[in-house]
């Protein structure tokens, strides 16, 4: 029985996904690290502080400024959000609208800092669409260790496998899998690779076919 759908934000309710990869290479270049390929900034897609940070070192060297980069490249994003805007991905308000008529719960379980995804949640007029906002900044370890996932089940109360999560990132669904929930994945930069493929209840196209596999699992 589905009793609530767990959310990643950016690249599954924004369309924001595309302003990371695009600024991740601008932000390394811009400290020197010019091998820092489109290719990396795929593979850091909610990839988590720390393991960011091991990754960057062993890649980069001990020296690499790891927080400044970041900080650096959420400056540029803004700057690109505040030029471009935000969209919503197509189908998020339709399936927001088929849990509500179905009494099950919404969540959105993010990378992204807490304060950051509000405002960006705001600017779509979805800030109170969501039971809950889970920031992976509230747990240890971040995507793709389950933790964010786990926590997130605890604050609205369901166990992870009555939670179907969506997901667009491979940190993401190996963060939502092994906290148990049933993990769709609707692509945005990327399709789902042959070692995904199990890890995933299913895919789909956009938010609205999300919805068919919902009523599959209601039934």
């Amino acid at each position: 029985m589905i009793k609530a759908v767990l959310f990643d934000m950016d690249g599954v309710i924004t369309d924001t996904e595309k302003y990371y990869y695009e600024c991740w290479p601008k932000s390394f270049h811009a400290f020197g690290y010019t091998d820092f390929t489109p290719e990396d900034a795929l593979f850091k897609r909610s990839l988590n502080h720390a393991d960011t940070a091991v990754w960057c070192r062993s890649r980069f060297g001990e020296d690499i400024p790891v927080d400044e980069i970041r900080a650096y490249n959420n400056r540029l994003v803004d700057a690109l959000i505040k030029e471009r805007g935000i969209q919503v991905k197509p189908g998020i308000r339709e399936l927001l609208a088929f849990l509500e008529e179905n009494n099950i719960k919404s969540a959105v379980v993010t990378a992204t800092r807490y304060d950051r995804a509000m405002d960006r949640l705001g600017q779509v007029g979805l800030d109170q669409a969501f039971g809950r906002v889970i920031s992976a900044h509230m747990v240890e370890r971040g995507k793709p260790h389950p933790d964010v996932y786990l926590y997130a089940c605890e604050q609205i109360k369901e166990c992870p496998g009555d939670c179907v999560a969506i997901e667009d990132s491979p940190n993401g669904i190996r963060a939502a899998s092994s906290a148990g929930c049933r993990t769709v994945m609707v692509p945005d930069l990327t399709q789902p690779t042959e070692d995904l493929l199990p890890l995933l209840r299913g895919t789909a196209p956009t938010l609205r076919e999300v919805i068919d596999l919902i009523r599959e699992d209601l039934t």
